[in-house]
């Protein structure tokens, strides 16, 4: 049975100022990671492949479920144990085809009629945001704030990984909405501190 760990941890090479997902990864699992995305929109696939499959032989041995953002094809070559899905990305419909019944499927909602809309799709979470302001995305969509997530919370049959500006001060406060788990890109790489980072926000998590 798949279940979210209460920080889920997306890696940004430039935010980390690392040269590769896998050194993150390692950090991140030092710091008490079990559930990781890897997210890179600039890399070219051929880069990003082997660095992937590296990634998935050191969560192989620990463990930790490794989940590709956007990229089904990825996942399947390197071997993740899922997909994180935008909106305008492969339907998940499609997506579950690809990858089969067995890898982890999320995709990301901005309001309440996508929420309502995946309740119907072939998926295992749903990601809902941004919570607060972000600028780890290019195109972001409007700020939804604490008060949709919860009403998101109240409305999905899936578990919700609240995204979107969440750092350590606002775990609490995403968590106590309903959300499952919470989503971070920016407090988890900054200062290249990751494992501390991370460790820090499992510890809030764990706290509330």
């Amino acid at each position: 049975m798949f279940v979210l760990p209460p920080i889920y941890p997306i890696t940004d090479k430039k935010l980390a100022n690392r040269p590769t997902h896998l050194s993150i990864l390692k950090d991140l699992v030092r710091g008490g990671a079990e559930l990781v995305q890897v997210r890179d929109k600039h890399t070219p696939a051929s880069e990003l492949l082997p660095d992937l499959v590296q990634c998935v032989e050191f969560c192989s041995v620990r463990k930790v479920r490794l989940i590709v953002n956007d990229r089904c094809d990825l996942a399947l070559c390197s071997g993740a144990h899922g997909v994180h899905l935008g909106q305008e990305d492969l339907p998940a419909e499609a997506a579950r085809a690809l990858v089969g019944r067995r890898r982890i499927i999320g995709l990301s909602t901005h309001n309440l009629r996508q929420v309502h809309a995946s309740a119907r799709l072939p998926i295992d979470y749903i990601g809902f945001g941004p919570v607060y302001p972000t600028s780890t995305k290019d195109a972001v969509s409007p700020v939804v704030g604490v008060r949709r997530l919860r009403t998101a919370c109240g409305a999905t049959v899936w578990p919700v990984v609240a995204i979107g500006g969440i750092d350590e001060g606002r775990i609490r406060e995403v968590l106590e909405a309903g959300a499952t788990s919470a989503a971070v890109i920016s407090s988890a790489m900054a200062g290249g501190k990751v494992a501390r980072n991370m460790e820090a926000l499992l510890n809030e998590a764990r706290a509330r």
